[in-house]
């Protein structure tokens, strides 16, 4: 089948599916990236299933739950659904302890594997030096400009479009710097019917909760602009390397001992405890 086409009833036909030759966990996961992560950790008897998408995983497993079917654990990127108060609602769902999967993979040693992959040692101590932080919090910094605002839009139920936020647009190549006043002018400039303004929106940035900045910031968002700062800034690779390719050697840096520090593994132990005939994880 095309990607695109499934819906939940379609994920939950596909386990029910290869229930009759698998009599082990199903682990349902947002999509190829994230199953091409778990793939290496997952436990042998642990069958993958991609569900193309956050709210099919949500309501596969909601539907399975209905069905009293058991041995099945969705994976989803937390968004900002610990931040706004939001359960999961159910017990076979667990989500990740930053605002996804990128961003759970750049806080680790990971980042350090594709700078050594992607990067220049000369031009990663000049920004080192010049900014006078380590290049994972540079990174952060910049990408958290971004996840703001989209937080502050869902925090404060603002109608902002952020079709309009094409990354590489605010962010200097040659500075790796962010046009945070450009962004919040386009940003407003884009509402028509609205009586939001720059001012407004700035005061309701300054009103947002202090939170964990790896879950503000958005991994989609951090992987356009780690690419844009490998171009000149931190390297010099060329158009042909795509978030693609970086996001490859991401996934493959992040050791089983790192995942084992984070709370999604945590959730993911907890659930094989209370389902004790299921193994999910490797280790």
């Amino acid at each position: 089948m095309p990607r695109g086409y499934k819906d939940a009833d379609t994920v939950v036909a596909e386990i029910k599916m290869t229930q009759t030759n698998h009599k082990g966990a199903f682990l349902i996961v947002e999509g190829a990236d994230d199953a091409r992560f778990w793939r290496a950790m997952r436990h042998e008897k642990c069958e993958l299933v991609d569900g193309e998408g956050k709210k099919n995983v949500v309501n596969a497993v909601r539907l399975l739950d209905e069905e009293n079917i058991h041995g099945v654990l969705g994976i989803v990127d937390d968004d900002y659904d610990q931040l706004l108060g939001m359960s999961l609602g159910s017990e076979n769902l667990v989500a990740t302890d930053a605002h996804d999967l990128e961003c759970l993979l750049c806080r680790s040693s990971a980042l350090c594997k594709a700078l050594a992959e992607f990067g220049e040692p000369c031009k990663i101590q000049r920004l080192k030096t010049e900014e006078r932080n380590d290049i994972r919090d540079c990174l952060l910094a910049r990408a958290i400009v971004f996840g703001r605002l989209r937080l502050v839009a869902r925090y404060f139920q603002l109608d902002i479009n952020f079709a309009v936020v094409k990354i590489q647009r605010f962010v200097d190549e040659k500075t790796w710097q962010v046009d945070c006043q450009a962004l919040i002018r386009e940003l407003v400039k884009a509402q028509q019917n609205s009586t939001l303004d720059e001012d407004s929106l700035k005061r309701h940035l300054a009103k947002l909760p202090v939170f964990d900045p790896w879950r503000i910031a958005r991994g989609h968002d951090v992987m356009q602009i780690l690419r844009i700062g490998l171009r000149n800034v931190l390297g010099s690779i060329k158009n042909s390397v795509g978030v693609e390719q970086i996001a490859r050697v991401l996934r493959a840096g992040m050791s089983m001992e790192e995942l084992k520090e984070t709370k999604l593994w945590a959730d993911i132990r907890e659930w094989e405890a209370k389902n004790t005939l299921y193994r999910v994880v490797a280790a």
